[in-house]
Order: C-alpha cells, then structure tokens, then sequence
C-alpha cells in the first residue's frame, strides 16, 4: 500500500496522458466534500435531508445548462462519455423504433475514426438491422464535409461523430456540417438529428449546443479535472430518447440509480471551469504544443505527425516513427518515468495500432507506431524536452522493427 503511494508522489515523473483522465482539480474537490459524509442522503428521499440533497442537484443541474444554453431538465448525468453516447445513440434509434419505424428502414451517418464507444454501440444496431453509412475522411483526418450530403438520405435519422478526436486530436468543423445538415432537414421536410461527441473539448473550445448548431452532445467531467465515473448527455427539449436503463426513474426517467450527488457537483464544477477559461488556456498550451513539435523536428526528424497542424485541439501532440513499436516504446517511455498513451485508452490492449491513423494514412506499419502525448495545465517546457530525450534515447537503443 505504502509503496503504491509514494509511486504516486514521485515528482521526477512526467505525466503527458491528460486526455486520458486529468487530476481532480481543489476547486472541484473542495465543492464535492461535503457529499461524502456530512449532505449524504438519498436524493429521491421525501424528507428534509434529502430534500435538501435534490436542491443541491437541481442546483447544479440549473448551473450546467446556463454556460450549455440548455433547459436544465435537458441535462442527463450518466456515469461517463461512454453512457452518455450510448444513451444518444441507442435512446434515439429504440424511441423511433418504438413509433413503428423498422430497424431496417434506419440509417445512421458517422466515421471510421470514432471512439469505441461510438463504434461498438453503432456496431450493436448494425446487428438488429439498422444501416451504418461512412463519411470520407481526409489525410487530415478531417470530415469530407460535401460528400456527407451525398450520404444523406430519407431514411437518415442520425449523424454522429467526435467534436476533437481523442486519438489525433483533429477538431471537424461541427458548425459546417449541423448547417448542411439542417439545410437537409428543411429541403426535404425530415428529421436527421446531430449528436457530437465532445468529450475530449470543454477544456480547448467553446460547448454550447446552439452556438454548434446540435441536437445532442456528450461530456466527461474525467476529462477536464472532474472526477472520474461522471458526465452527462446534453440535448435539445425536442429530441425525444427511450432510457437504456430501468429501474426508479431517476434524471427525468433517463437513467435509472440513485444519484451520486458528490460526483454530480463535481462534474459541474468542473465542466463550468472548463468552459469558463477555455480560451486562455487553450492559447497558452498551444504554445507548448507547438514547442513540442519544434523538439520532435529537431531531435526525431523521422517521426510522422498524424492529424492536421492548423484543425488541431490545443494539447495534443500525435507521431508515428515507423519501424518502432508503439506499446513498447510508451512502455520504455514509461520506464523513464514519461506517461503516454498509443492511442484512446478505451482503445488500448487490442495490439492492433491506431484505427484511426490506419484510416487517414492507409499505412499499417504506421498504424502500429503511433504514440499520443496530451498536455495538461500543469504542462512545462522541461516536461517536453525529457519526454523528447526520452523517446530519442528509446530510438538509439532499438532498432526498427524492419531490422530484426
């Protein structure tokens, strides 16, 4: 136990994972205590205590819907991005089902470059018969925003795709394609509805559903210094989804479970602060980003970036050295006591590289070679030049794959 601990209090080691999970930041933390063990009772409770508890809910509830220009009963606290795209997706398709409209007669639109959670969830409908149609991506890894009009259809009920890639980093001009998307709907006199995974952009850009243009959008407070286990499904009062959860009818009969009333402020707190400086502090980690990129240029001139340059979130920074093992070279990283990631830890464990940098570059070699590091706040130019040092010290003692 104690050894667990005093790995954790190491200061030589460098964390450079933050898209991954970030720390719980002490504003967020401080707001969330008193849940714990002084204001713990049951939401649901009709007595004082937990009257008292539902204020607080509602409360923060109200909070969260001001900065996302939302009515607050059209905020769902689910247990993470992961719930959250599931209950978008799955609500959506299960509530128009349950009009009489047939499995088969449904199309949803996304991309070959999703998070999992995406992925595997549209993978499911696909089995009970509804149609995945795929939008071209770009070397950029950017949505080819014309040919997505070419994919609409009448028996199109859904778009989804990712607001910031959780791989490469790449941000989709949401804006462009809810315009085209709409101007669809009004053409045509259907109902194609716009769902954004924004789970990896409250930190770096600006949330609010109108000011995007969509009808649903999913968040992760473990993302942007909120605890871990916590997020919510943000949509519009007109869309209508059936709960994928059943039990007591908690969150206006969304999700069902007592509500964590400790996690739920937290996750506010935490997304109103990402929100509420997301501008400043995605200008000054740019400049490290771009610092970063300057020392991979300098130090590892044979490294790839994936992703576009100039559509980028803020913090990512994604390469491939081709000929070099990915996992073992965060493993090695690691060693030196650098965290980073190869891809979306959701994604991780699979050993078959980078879905999404085998999309945009066709190059599996590639694919098998990619390390993401993702800055935080507490991010610092010699937190960049160890991790640099310590990856060229990785490629000085192995030799290409291609060589053995």
């Amino acid at each position: 136990m104690m050894q667990g601990l005093n790995f954790w209090k190491q200061k030589k080691r460098i964390h450079l994972d933050y898209a991954s999970t970030t720390p719980v930041h002490p504003e967020v933390y401080k707001a969330m205590q008193p849940f714990f063990s002084e204001k713990w009772a049951n939401a649901s409770a009709i007595y004082t205590e937990g009257v008292m508890v539902r204020e607080v809910i509602d409360g923060a509830r109200a909070k969260l819907a001001h900065i996302l220009n939302v009515r607050p009963a059209d905020c769902i606290f689910t247990s993470g991005g992961t719930e959250s795209n599931n209950l978008a997706i799955i609500g959506l398709i299960e509530n128009l089902h349950g009009t009489g409209i047939a499995y088969e007669t449904m199309e949803i639109i996304t991309t070959r470059i999703e998070h999992p959670s995406i992925t595997e969830t549209l993978r499911s409908l696909e089995k009970r018969g509804v149609v995945i149609r795929y939008i071209p991506i770009d070397s950029d890894g950017r949505i080819d925003v014309p040919a997505l009009q070419t994919l609409l259809s009448p028996q199109t009920r859904l778009v989804t795709c990712a607001y910031v890639n959780s791989e490469i980093g790449v941000i989709q001009d949401v804006k462009k394609i809810s315009r085209m998307v709409r101007a669809w709907n009004d053409a045509h006199d259907t109902t194609v509805r716009i769902h954004i995974d924004a789970c990896q952009a409250p930190l770096w850009l600006p949330c609010a559903l109108d000011m995007l243009g969509v009808d649903m959008l999913s968040l992760d407070a473990g993302k942007c210094y909120g605890p871990k286990g916590v997020g919510v499904l943000v949509k519009r009062h007109w869309v209508s989804l059936n709960p994928i959860m059943f039990g007591g009818g908690q969150e206006m009969g969304m999700r069902a479970g007592t509500e964590n009333t400790a996690l739920i402020v937290g996750c506010v707190e935490a997304l109103v602060r990402a929100q509420k400086y997301w501008k400043a502090r995605s200008e000054k980690i740019k400049f490290l980003r771009d610092f970063f990129f300057e020392k991979i240029t300098e130090k590892l001139p044979h490294a790839l970036v994936n992703g576009s340059l100039t559509h980028r979130v803020a913090n990512n920074v994604n390469i491939s050295i081709v000929g070099y093992d990915g996992e073992y070279a965060v493993i090695t990283l690691d060693a030196q006591g650098v965290s980073a990631s190869t891809r979306s830890a959701c994604g991780v464990g699979k050993g078959n590289g980078s879905a999404v940098v085998q999309e945009i570059s066709g190059d599996t070699a590639r694919a098998l070679s990619t390390i993401r590091f993702t800055l935080g706040e507490e991010s610092a130019r010699a937190d960049i030049i160890r991790a640099v040092d310590a990856l060229k010290n990785y490629m000085t003692l192995m030799k290409p794959q291609t060589e053995n």
